[in-house]
């Protein structure tokens, strides 16, 4: 039989989810992080689709701001934030122009840009200057 130990915090599937949770937690000096290491665990990853054309121009403008694509579109989008807020009319009514009864029960409402935004995109990408 020999002196195999048994047991521990080892089940059949690996560890219980409550205990690799503490584990991980557990595991992170928070007094020792840096204030980057800080802001980082409290940022959000998201995923959104938007034509290639808008890409390029948030790509074009953190190149120009010497900084990365996805630190200038939480700027941007930060700031579209803030002027909707600030109940904007021009922005407001993009979405009223843009709307279209969607065919998925998740949404009410498919919401496009409009088309000659893709033209001032282009454009921007061509001469790096809207």
């Amino acid at each position: 039989m020999g002196n195999e130990r048994r047991g521990g915090l080892k089940r059949q599937g690996g560890l219980d989810p409550a205990v690799a949770a503490w584990q991980r937690k557990a595991a992170t000096n928070t007094a020792a992080m840096t204030g980057k290491q800080r802001r980082d665990r409290e940022r959000v990853r998201v995923k959104y689709d938007v034509p290639a054309t808008l890409k390029g121009a948030v790509e074009a403008i953190g190149k120009r701001q010497g900084t990365s694509a996805s630190q200038a579109a939480a700027v941007l989008l930060g700031w579209a934030v803030m002027r909707y807020a600030e109940r904007a009319e021009g922005l407001r009514a993009v979405f009223d122009e843009g709307k279209a009864v969607s065919r998925t029960p998740r949404f009410e409402w498919n919401v496009a840009l409009p088309e000659h935004w893709d033209s001032v995109f282009e454009s921007f990408l061509a001469n790096g200057d809207l």
